[in-house]
């Protein structure tokens, strides 16, 4: 537990550690792939039924003092509960690809708040979008409030991970029509749809970078009150997504 708070433990076990009675449960519910759980002696009673659909599924479980479980837990105000789940983001060579129909995925571009990270990423699960791609300069998506924040769309939902110029002929491999969300961009809901699109979120202050400027692209926004400030990320996110989803 206290080797997975480092990131690069993280990376190297491809292990993530998911917290709270909710998200375990979700985790459980999805299928994923259970190292060990650890609960806090003073929540036992409560989780109960938890621990027992774990024992059914195998999963070895300890139990531990309040004292030590708070000591090893994320969150400010520990539930009693979490579990080492064995889980990675995708390459871009494992990413499956729909066949056919209307395609929609995320490329998240440099969002350094973990919690908008993991809000997006279960944002995109929820809105259909078959695939959610974290670029390199995102806040770490196997950090625990970015799995926090996904809940159980991690566990169901495509994530990948890649360096900016190696998604670019993936892009192009899929036909995927490039959407940059940006200030002064088109109105998203008048405008044609292609049938398959990469919606880029970038940065929460400076937008996406700038090496998407020459190449072919679609700016779009939300649009926004004169003199409204500009939106949470994974707000406009959300906002964009849903739109793209109504003829998906």
């Amino acid at each position: 537990m206290r080797d997975l708070q480092r990131r690069k433990a993280r990376e190297r076990r491809g292990l993530v550690v998911a917290e709270g009675r909710r998200l375990v449960e979700d985790a459980l519910e999805a299928g994923a792939k259970f190292e060990a759980a650890l609960v806090a002696d003073d929540a036992a009673e409560r989780a109960a039924p938890l621990l027992e659909a774990m024992a059914l599924r195998g999963v070895r479980t300890e139990i531990a003092a309040r004292r030590e479980f708070d000591a090893l837990a994320d969150t400010e105000t520990p539930s009693g509960v979490l579990a080492v789940v064995d889980w990675q983001p995708l390459a871009l060579d494992r990413v499956r690809v729909p066949e056919s129909g209307r395609r929609r995925a995320l490329v998240i571009d440099g969002v350094q708040d973990p919690g908008n990270v993991g809000t997006m990423i279960r944002t995109a699960h929820a809105l259909g979008a078959w695939l959610t791609v974290a670029l390199d300069g995102t806040a770490d998506v196997r950090g625990p409030k970015v799995v926090r924040a996904a809940m159980g769309a991690l566990f169901r939902h495509q994530v990948a991970t890649a360096a900016f110029e190696d998604w670019l002929p993936f892009a192009s491999a899929h036909g995927l029509e490039t959407w940059l969300a940006a200030a002064g961009g088109e109105r998203i809901g008048a405008l044609p749809r292609a049938a398959s699109i990469a919606l880029v979120v970038g940065n929460e202050g400076q937008g996406v970078r700038a090496g998407w400027q020459p190449l072919p692209h679609r700016a779009v926004a939300v649009p926004m009150r004169p003199g409204a400030e500009s939106l949470n990320a994974a707000v406009a996110a959300g906002i964009l997504l849903y739109e793209l989803s109504r003829d998906a």
